[in-house]
Protein backbone atom coordinates (compact mmCIF):
# COMPACT_ATOMS: atom_id res chain seq x y z
CA UNK A 1 0.00 0.00 0.00
CA UNK A 2 1.24 3.49 -0.66
CA UNK A 3 1.31 6.63 0.89
CA UNK A 4 -0.79 9.77 -0.83
CA UNK A 5 2.44 12.29 -1.82
CA UNK A 6 0.84 14.89 0.01
CA UNK A 7 1.50 12.62 3.35
CA UNK A 8 5.02 11.87 2.21
CA UNK A 9 6.00 15.71 1.38
CA UNK A 10 4.45 16.77 4.68
CA UNK A 11 6.53 14.15 6.68
CA UNK A 12 9.68 15.39 4.62
CA UNK A 13 9.43 19.10 5.12
CA UNK A 14 8.95 18.32 9.30
CA UNK A 15 12.57 16.91 8.87
CA UNK A 16 13.62 19.37 6.85
CA UNK A 17 12.05 22.13 9.40
CA UNK A 18 13.75 20.13 12.48
CA UNK A 19 17.79 20.24 10.84
CA UNK A 20 17.32 23.86 10.18
CA UNK A 21 16.10 24.42 13.91
CA UNK A 22 19.15 22.71 14.98
CA UNK A 23 21.37 24.68 12.06
CA UNK A 24 20.22 27.91 13.72
CA UNK A 25 20.97 26.99 17.76
CA UNK A 26 24.71 27.53 16.96
CA UNK A 27 25.73 27.80 19.83
CA UNK A 28 25.25 24.33 21.17
CA UNK A 29 27.42 23.69 17.36
CA UNK A 30 30.16 25.70 18.38
CA UNK A 31 33.26 23.97 19.28
CA UNK A 32 34.36 24.33 22.82
CA UNK A 33 37.66 25.88 21.90
CA UNK A 34 36.44 28.38 19.76
CA UNK A 35 34.60 31.35 20.76
CA UNK A 36 31.27 32.24 19.41
CA UNK A 37 31.10 35.34 16.77
CA UNK A 38 29.98 38.60 18.12
CA UNK A 39 28.56 40.93 15.64
CA UNK A 40 28.55 44.45 15.62
CA UNK A 41 26.36 47.02 16.14
CA UNK A 42 25.42 48.84 12.86
CA UNK A 43 25.62 51.91 14.75
CA UNK A 44 29.06 51.52 16.08
CA UNK A 45 31.35 54.46 15.43
CA UNK A 46 34.79 53.32 13.65
CA UNK A 47 37.58 53.32 15.42
CA UNK A 48 39.38 56.01 13.39
CA UNK A 49 38.34 59.47 12.08
CA UNK A 50 38.90 58.99 7.81
CA UNK A 51 41.65 61.91 6.86
CA UNK A 52 39.29 64.71 5.39
CA UNK A 53 37.39 64.73 8.98
CA UNK A 54 41.00 64.99 10.80
CA UNK A 55 42.06 67.67 8.08
CA UNK A 56 38.72 69.02 7.21
CA UNK A 57 40.48 71.97 5.14
CA UNK A 58 42.56 69.55 3.06
CA UNK A 59 39.84 68.27 0.75
CA UNK A 60 38.96 68.87 -2.79
CA UNK A 61 35.54 70.69 -2.20
CA UNK A 62 37.13 72.54 0.08
CA UNK A 63 39.89 73.72 -2.54
CA UNK A 64 37.01 73.92 -5.18
CA UNK A 65 35.17 76.28 -2.42
CA UNK A 66 39.24 78.30 -2.12
CA UNK A 67 38.92 79.05 -6.00
CA UNK A 68 35.70 80.24 -5.82
CA UNK A 69 36.12 82.42 -2.63
CA UNK A 70 39.22 84.25 -4.99
CA UNK A 71 38.03 87.97 -6.33
CA UNK A 72 38.85 86.70 -9.89
CA UNK A 73 36.73 83.08 -9.19
CA UNK A 74 37.37 80.60 -11.49
CA UNK A 75 35.74 78.40 -14.63
CA UNK A 76 34.79 75.09 -14.92
CA UNK A 77 37.87 74.30 -16.73
CA UNK A 78 40.20 75.98 -13.82
CA UNK A 79 38.62 73.67 -11.28
CA UNK A 80 38.87 70.59 -13.29
CA UNK A 81 42.45 71.40 -13.88
CA UNK A 82 42.61 71.66 -9.84
CA UNK A 83 41.12 68.67 -8.91
CA UNK A 84 41.12 66.19 -11.91
CA UNK A 85 37.40 65.68 -12.17
CA UNK A 86 35.23 65.70 -15.07
CA UNK A 87 33.46 69.06 -16.50
CA UNK A 88 30.36 67.34 -15.47
CA UNK A 89 31.32 66.37 -12.24
CA UNK A 90 32.13 70.13 -11.44
CA UNK A 91 28.88 71.82 -12.47
CA UNK A 92 27.30 68.92 -10.01
CA UNK A 93 29.24 70.04 -6.99
CA UNK A 94 28.25 73.57 -7.90
CA UNK A 95 24.37 72.53 -8.19
CA UNK A 96 24.27 69.97 -5.65
CA UNK A 97 26.94 70.31 -3.04
CA UNK A 98 27.59 74.44 -2.98
CA UNK A 99 24.26 75.23 -3.48
CA UNK A 100 21.46 72.98 -2.15
CA UNK A 101 23.86 71.44 0.55
CA UNK A 102 26.00 73.88 1.85
CA UNK A 103 23.72 76.69 0.87
CA UNK A 104 25.85 79.09 -0.58
CA UNK A 105 24.95 81.45 -3.39
CA UNK A 106 27.27 81.09 -6.55
CA UNK A 107 27.06 83.84 -9.16
CA UNK A 108 28.31 83.91 -12.76
CA UNK A 109 29.18 85.92 -15.35
CA UNK A 110 30.64 85.69 -18.66
CA UNK A 111 34.01 86.96 -19.54
CA UNK A 112 35.19 88.00 -22.82
CA UNK A 113 38.77 86.27 -22.48
CA UNK A 114 38.02 83.36 -20.16
CA UNK A 115 34.30 82.52 -20.47
CA UNK A 116 32.16 81.79 -17.73
CA UNK A 117 33.82 82.48 -14.20
CA UNK A 118 32.13 81.39 -11.23
CA UNK A 119 32.08 83.24 -8.13
CA UNK A 120 30.78 82.68 -3.91
CA UNK A 121 28.91 85.42 -3.66
CA UNK A 122 28.90 87.27 -0.25
CA UNK A 123 25.67 87.67 0.76
CA UNK A 124 26.12 90.64 3.18
CA UNK A 125 26.87 92.76 -0.23
CA UNK A 126 24.40 93.03 -2.98
CA UNK A 127 26.04 92.23 -6.57
CA UNK A 128 27.08 95.02 -8.58
CA UNK A 129 24.47 94.18 -11.26
CA UNK A 130 22.08 93.91 -8.80
CA UNK A 131 23.03 97.63 -7.10
CA UNK A 132 22.82 99.19 -10.21
CA UNK A 133 19.44 98.15 -10.97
Amino acid sequence: MQRSTKAAKTKRSGARKQARQTRNNTTELQPANKPARVRRSRTEPTRQPSRAAAAPGSSKQAAVIALLRRPEGATVGEVVSATGWQSHTVRGLFSGTLKKKLGLVLGSAPEEDRGRVYRIVDTAEPEPAMAAG
